[in-house]
């Protein structure tokens, strides 16, 4: 049976206020196929070191040039493509995210051509909702401590009972906004993470650690720099908390076990590279006997509901996940988003990624891409 070719590409930036904290900026991918079938991806939250934005028009020209009259069923072929041509990793780079952004869209292309979901197409569900965090994002000094802290109250309000805690150098603020947060909710909320995003080295580390760890925290994530694997391992030796990292690569994901560095694979479709690179970081995991979550760079509906269509087929997830982006931000760009109840992200059924983008959402925060707001704010962003 021969089914159509890709068509057509085209990318959409645009850019969403946070309830909290600086904009976000993403770009969609739409792939149309020869019979009129469009499948959606996202580079997601494009607003992230280093301070640069693809162009456009050019990378609309290479996307169309590697992509159309290509198999849009060939998942496979597509993958190894994009990999080829857009090598790289998070964190220092943003390769992954076009990867991620070709993956996505290829996967809900072909679902809807087949009429299935796309977790379908991954061998069937195991889980029909996946628990989720709030993040509570660092803080810069005390004055921000009330605003944290209403944010907790609306979103615990909202039904969300787990929060990560993006913690910072003035710890006197962090103590004083946990200690608020946990006299007012006490053991109604978890606290699932104690999140430094590499930003520390060992010791200053230390110190906040023995500041903080008083409080009911479940894991420590990313606590030093992210690429010296043995400082986190020593970091891991060190404390009584288990450790999560992102893995950014099979390779990496290798290391880490080698090192004996992590408790806890944290695994997001951006940083991944896609689908197939979640898949292939989960299985790792998985033989490893290591334990598993889904990360986030807070991602739009369209990758959100991706990421819990992967977590849907995922062996195993063993604490609160991280992607709420569609209520972190105040816009959006589906007719039909992804849904959260009771502090759990639900699985979409429909059609493909289960999400329907509604062009008049996309225009209204249609925007240029520009790195210029991101350094003058020193990606403050969480």
């Amino acid at each position: 049976m021969a089914f159509p070719r890709i068509a057509d590409v085209k990318l959409f930036p645009v850019a969403t206020e946070r309830l909290y904290g600086e904009a976000s900026q993403h770009v969609l991918l739409r792939l149309e196929a020869e019979d009129g079938t469009v499948g959606w991806g996202e580079m997601s939250d494009v607003s992230h070191l280093p301070a640069l934005m693809p162009d456009i028009s050019d990378l609309t020209a290479c996307l169309e040039n590697l992509l159309v009259r290509r198999d849009a069923t060939n998942l496979n072929e597509l993958d190894d493509l994009m990999l080829a041509n857009f090598p790289g990793t998070r964190f220092h780079g943003k390769a992954c995210l076009v990867r991620a952004a070709v993956s996505i869209a290829s996967y809900d292309l072909k679902a809807r051509m087949l009429g299935i979901p796309v977790h379908e197409l991954l061998g069937g569900k195991r889980r029909d909702r996946i628990p989720v965090c709030y993040p509570i994002f660092r803080m810069k000094s005390r004055a921000d401590v009330p605003g944290r802290r209403e944010l907790v109250r609306a979103q615990f309000e909202n039904g969300f009972r787990a929060f990560r805690f993006y913690f910072g150098h003035d710890t006197a603020a962090d103590e004083e906004l946990l200690e608020a947060i946990c006299g007012e909710l006490g053991d109604r909320i978890r606290l699932t993470s104690m999140d430094g995003s590499g930003l520390f080295r060992l010791p200053a580390f230390l110190r906040a650690y023995r500041g903080l760890s008083r409080f009911p925290f479940e894991t420590v994530e990313s606590p030093v720099d992210r690429d010296d694997v043995e400082a986190i391992a020593e970091a891991r030796r060190a404390i009584d908390h288990p450790v999560s990292e992102h893995v950014r690569s099979r390779e990496y994901a290798i290391r880490l076990i080698r090192a004996r560095a992590v408790d806890i694979f944290n695994v997001s479709i951006t940083v991944a590279g896609g689908i197939r690179g979640m898949l292939d970081l989960f299985a790792i995991g998985d033989a490893a006997g290591l334990e598993c979550i889904i990360g986030t760079t807070q991602e739009l509906s369209v990758t959100t509901a991706a990421q819990a269509h992967v977590g849907a087929v995922a062996p195993h997830l063993d604490y609160a996940s991280d992607p709420v982006g569609p209520v972190l931000y105040t816009s959006d760009v589906a007719e039909r988003s992804v849904r959260f109840e009771n502090g759990d992200l639900l699985v979409p059924d429909g059609i493909g990624l289960g999400v329907e983008v509604d062009m008049r959402r996309v225009a209204a925060i249609s925007a240029p891409l520009s790195s210029l707001k991101d350094v003058l704010s020193s990606f403050s962003r969480g």
